[in-house]
């Protein structure tokens, strides 16, 4: 069945960024009608479906200032980003955080903390000398956000995912999508779309072989990425990994943030610390790289020097609201908090992008806004403010709300898509083929031959003929088995599409990969054939985009002028590997086979090259 819905606004995904957009929007002009579009349930879709512990990164005087977030993405990114945009994520922060108190009908002093002045209380946790991570209970946060947007009267289209953005004269002009319940396809016209589809998350795949245990949101397949450059838009920072260190076979957050506030710290067998703070850096992940290098691993999340009440919290916490399963697998596997080398962490199990997390995504503007008029990108997704985790996708969820709110009021309606049933029935019956097809390949064996080419070949340290080769396959699984995926239900159609998805981020990272001919951020692109960073580079994006041919692009260019003198470099080195095994063995003057096999080659005559030899048991009178 096809729905034909008319939209001013369409957002993409209801995760905390996309909440946000959605009741912003609605303060701008409640008039305008808004429609959410989410693959799972609103109430417990995202990265902090399951509510959030703290706010890593927000500036909140006294004790922190626009500035000294610019500070900070300044230095982690190394010197790679719009300093605007971080400037104006910091500037908007306190408003973010008395909207979400707001929101969550929570007083100033209970969702956050507070010092004796009444001052919103920050911790320490960033590679600078200033205090930027806010500590949150928040348990309830993704539900009260998704009460507040039903409140708007906005209409949610719940396990319906996006399909594709529409364009037409390279504006945003509608948007496909389809209910994995139902598979009834929507077709809404709209003037504006706020992405917030999250991380490329699932692009990697970690040891344990798992499809769905990931670090990131399980939907996140990096459809948004896909949806945007198939749109126009432009990415950077693609070639930027995120390489994360985990709970081992777990596939959680190793929650550093939650533990490395309070005290705790990673250490190997020997109680050597691993690196000299917690954040996700590439620098730290380069430490935690040559900790196995070196053969001293695992590494562990050491916590039982810290006071009774203090672990009792972490428990909490990391139990509680980063994951529900967490305490479970704990008490399975032994471990306890309050014993040395109990809690075992894997690093780089999976690799994936994002920008929340990391640098890499869709190019945004102080203002939300991509190169392609219309669309506005926020949280995870979005490459243009990077490293800034929730407070990130809060603050500027909201600000894109505004921001299409006030160009779709601005804006006349797209016309009416000529012969608009004839083609929604063309798309559904494309999309829908590998119902039909008979005796395919599952779609778990081919998400799963994709994603273990992503880890095998783009894994760092990064080599050039393996990021040739990733490309290779991204093409080969594209042109090979997609035709031959056999779906057993719309749901399971809905994979195809996430396979598609992690096909085209897989070769933008490779592609971006091979461009930045450097190294640069540590670990998180770090190429063996080219171990440091080139002056060349720098202040430098790797720009992604699809071409006038349909085939993937890079370019660079300059990002703009600092307006903040900031360190553009972290404090790591990249280590000169030397692999001297000694002598080989020497073949002595007699070792020489002959040059010819004469023998073989004459049974192979005898038996004929295309009918093997079977053996057949003798069969006694």
């Amino acid at each position: 069945m096809y729905h034909v819905k008319h939209a001013d606004i369409v957002i993409i995904g209801s995760g905390a960024a996309g909440t946000m957009s959605a009741i912003y929007a609605h303060r701008v002009d409640p008039k305008l009608k808004v429609v959410v579009l989410d693959k799972s349930k609103m109430d417990s879709s995202g990265g902090a479906g399951r509510g959030m512990d703290a706010l890593n990164t927000v500036a909140l005087p006294p004790y922190s200032q626009p500035e000294d977030v610019v500070e900070l993405l300044t230095k982690v990114t190394e010197g790679i980003l719009d300093q605007k945009v971080a400037h104006r994520f910091g500037e908007i922060c306190p408003r973010m955080v008395a909207d979400l108190e707001q929101i969550m009908g929570r007083g100033k002093g209970d969702l956050f903390p507070v010092d004796a002045d009444g001052n919103y209380k920050l911790m320490y946790l960033q590679p600078i000398n200033k205090p930027l991570l806010l500590p949150m209970d928040g348990e309830e946060m993704k539900r009260a956000l998704a009460h507040a947007v039903r409140q708007t009267g906005a209409e949610i289209l719940e396990r319906t995912p996006a399909l594709r953005i529409i364009t037409e004269d390279g504006k945003v002009c509608g948007v496909l999508a389809m209910n994995i319940r139902t598979g009834h396809y929507y077709y809404i016209k709209t003037k504006a779309v706020c992405l917030t589809t999250g991380a490329a998350g699932r692009m990697g795949l970690a040891s344990s072989g798992y499809l769905a245990g990931t670090y990131e949101f399980p939907g996140c397949s990096g459809d948004g990425y896909a949806m945007a450059y198939e749109a126009g838009a432009e990415l950077v920072n693609m070639e930027c990994f995120q390489a994360n260190t985990l709970l081992k076979d777990h596939q959680g957050p190793s929650c550093g943030y939650v533990a490395a506030p309070r005290g705790a710290y990673t250490i190997n067998p020997w109680n050597e610390r691993t690196w000299s703070h917690g954040y996700s850096s590439g620098d730290s992940k380069m430490g935690a790289w040559k900790r196995f290098a070196e053969g001293k691993g695992p590494i562990y999340l050491k916590m039982d020097h810290l006071p009774e009440e203090m672990i009792q919290i972490i428990e909490k916490i990391q139990w509680g609201n980063e994951r529900t399963s967490r305490g479970l697998f704990h008490k399975g596997r032994k471990q306890d908090y309050r014993q040395s080398h109990s809690v075992e962490l894997a690093f780089a199990e999976e690799i994936g992008v994002c920008g929340g997390h990391s640098s890499s995504g869709v190019l945004s503007d102080v203002q939300g806004a991509t190169n392609v008029p219309g669309l506005y990108v926020a949280g995870d997704v979005d490459g243009g403010l990077p490293q800034s985790y929730l407070g990130g996708a809060l603050a500027m969820g909201g600000l894109i709300g505004e921001e299409a709110a006030h160009f779709a009021g601005g804006v006349a309606e797209p016309p009416q898509r000529s012969g608009l049933k004839a083609w929604l029935r063309q798309e559904a019956q494309a999309i829908e083929e590998p119902l039909r097809r008979e005796g395919g390949l599952p779609t778990s064996l081919v998400e799963y031959k994709a994603r273990t080419r992503v880890q095998y070949y783009l894994k760092p340290p990064k080599n050039p003929v393996f990021m040739e080769k990733a490309a290779w396959w991204m093409e080969r699984i594209r042109q090979e088995d997609l035709p031959r995926i056999q779906a057993v239900d719309f749901h399971d159609l809905l994979k195809v599409q996430e396979i598609k998805s992690i096909l085209t981020v897989g070769e933008m990272m490779a592609r971006a990969s091979l461009f930045r001919d450097e190294s640069r951020w540590g670990y998180q692109h770090w190429r063996a054939d080219l171990p440091a960073k080139n002056p060349e580079w720098d202040r430098t994006w790797v720009v992604i985009k699809q071409g006038a041919d349909g085939n993937m692009e890079a370019s660079k260019r300059l990002a703009p002028e600092y307006e903040w003198d900031y360190p553009t470099a972290m404090e790591y080195a990249y280590p000169e590997l030397k692999f001297d095994t000694g002598p080989m063995f020497e073949k002595g003057p007699k070792w020489k086979n002959p040059a010819g096999d004469p023998w073989m080659k004459a049974h192979l005559d005898d038996q004929g090259m295309s009918t093997p030899r079977r053996f057949m048991p003798k069969v006694e009178d």
